[in-house]
């Protein structure tokens, strides 16, 4: 079943003996034992190892203290932490160092082959991935800069691909999307591959400004101007010289400032509010909006001769929705960044989210990914999986089948229902829902369990 040895250590050398055999006979015949920890690290320095099923309580050393020195330079290994006791701080200080579960001697038969099971799966998918973007930075070495971008997707590697063609330019950059879908991440990967890569980057939101602010804003003001211009303030324009600004959200402009921004683009210039003198600027442009500005300059609320400066180069970010295999996967990131946050053990979602996360429009792209993800994981009173149950209902809901007459459900989903109303009004509390509820919370706890088992 492995490529590579699964490697246990135990000071005890029966139950290294025992576990040996049991694996073996379950189909995994590359074991290791070893039953001094001080021996672990010379071993992992001459063997490839796919999993280490590890002691806490040692002579020579503490398990904890083993953990940490093996993630510190084998940080791709995972470690199933085992012990004969059963303390909470334990479990997550294993936790926080990395460790992929914490298992109680004697560990269940069929709870320990399931998480080698998935130990063994996330290694291979994580070493596939490394392959694939090891591959790609070889191929192109400037792709390096887009490596921390979680994507498989043909559409996000073409947005890479014309990063790279402008950012050498000086030209002008348009960026056009949906909001969420990372226009403003893009826009300083091209800074960053740029020859401004030293000079500032200024990102500024325009759609935070108020109107009456924008000039002075983004142009500056001189000392004695108006009341409370108690000294000269340079703009965004003077303080990105040299370098970039990134002006989000361009549409938002009034018509007054589209046609200052247009003469700076045209002359390299600016004038401070009050100061008859203009100021030279060396910049780049980079503008980006979720509105269709082409639309806007049909309706004469976008100048035409700004919006032709301003796309001299032209990048369209594609919703997360058209991005194929990358819901699962930046789903599975963000359970990961969720995990560390909350302290939390849990490992992956349920058949039915996955389907569910598939079958969502994600109208706010990956900023709304990552918000689903994380408050899932922080409310979650599941161990192992998100399930349906901590999802917002519009993110279960079936699809709209033109069929708009009430729907009458059985008394046990209305029960259902209410259950789990209760459990997010209290934060996924079990102690906190069982008296509201009227039972006890091993009674709430198993309704639970098989309101998870029939919704997955």
């Amino acid at each position: 079943m492995e490529k590579n040895p699964i490697l246990i250590i135990d000071d005890e050398p029966s139950y290294l003996q025992l576990m040996k055999e049991f694996l073996n006979q379950e189909g995994y015949t590359n074991v290791l034992t070893e039953q001094n920890p001080l021996k672990v690290l010379p071993l992992l320095e001459r063997t490839d190892i796919d999993l280490i099923l590890l002691d806490i309580f040692m002579p020579e050393m503490n398990g904890l203290e083993l953990l940490e020195k093996i993630y510190a330079v084998y940080p791709q290994i995972p470690v199933v932490v085992i012990t004969a006791v059963h303390e909470v701080q334990i479990a997550l200080n294993a936790i926080k160092l990395g460790a992929y579960e914490f298992i109680t001697k004697p560990p269940d038969t069929d709870r320990l082959l399931l998480t080698i099971r998935r130990a063994l799966n996330t290694k291979l998918l994580e070493s596939e991935r490394d392959s694939l973007r090891r591959a790609l930075l070889e191929q192109k070495p400037s792709r390096r800069i887009f490596s921390d971008i979680i994507t498989d997707s043909p559409s996000m590697h073409k947005v890479f691909e014309l990063a790279e063609i402008f950012a050498p330019t000086n030209e002008t950059i348009y960026i056009a999307g949906e909001t969420g879908t990372g226009k403003d991440m893009i826009a300083r990967k091209i800074h960053d591959l740029s020859p401004r890569r030293n000079k500032p980057f200024i990102a500024v939101n325009l759609a935070s400004i108020s109107p009456s602010l924008f000039e002075s804003e983004l142009f500056g003001y001189k000392k004695g101007t108006f009341t409370g211009a108690l000294e000269d303030k340079i703009g965004y324009f003077e303080a990105a010289n040299g370098g970039t600004i990134f002006l989000d959200e361009v549409g938002e402009l009034p018509m007054p400032l589209q046609g200052k921004l247009l003469r700076t683009i045209q002359y390299n210039e600016i004038y401070r509010i009050g100061d008859p003198k203009p100021v030279q600027l060396d910049i780049r442009i980079i503008s980006a909006t979720n509105k269709d500005l082409l639309e806007a300059v049909n309706k004469k609320e976008f100048r035409p001769d700004l919006y032709y400066r301003l796309n001299r180069g032209y990048i369209y970010m594609p919703p997360l929705h058209r991005r194929g295999d990358d819901v699962v996967l930046l789903a599975e990131h963000f359970l990961e960044v969720g995990t560390r946050t909350y302290n939390k053990n849990i490992r992956g979602f349920s058949d039915a989210v996955l389907d569910a996360l598939r079958n969502y429009s994600f109208p706010g792209n990956v900023r709304e990914m990552e918000n689903i993800i994380l408050n899932a994981v922080a409310k979650s009173f599941d161990e192992t999986y998100i399930n349906s149950i901590d999802l917002p209902r519009e993110y279960i809901k079936p699809p709209d089948n033109g069929n708009h007459k009430p729907k009458l459900v059985s008394l046990d989903l209305a029960a259902e229902e209410h259950i789990l109303n209760v459990m997010r009004t209290v934060g996924n509390s079990v102690q906190r829902a069982a008296p509201l509820l009227g039972v006890s919370e091993r009674t709430l706890q198993r309704r639970l369990k098989a309101i998870r088992e029939r919704r997955n």
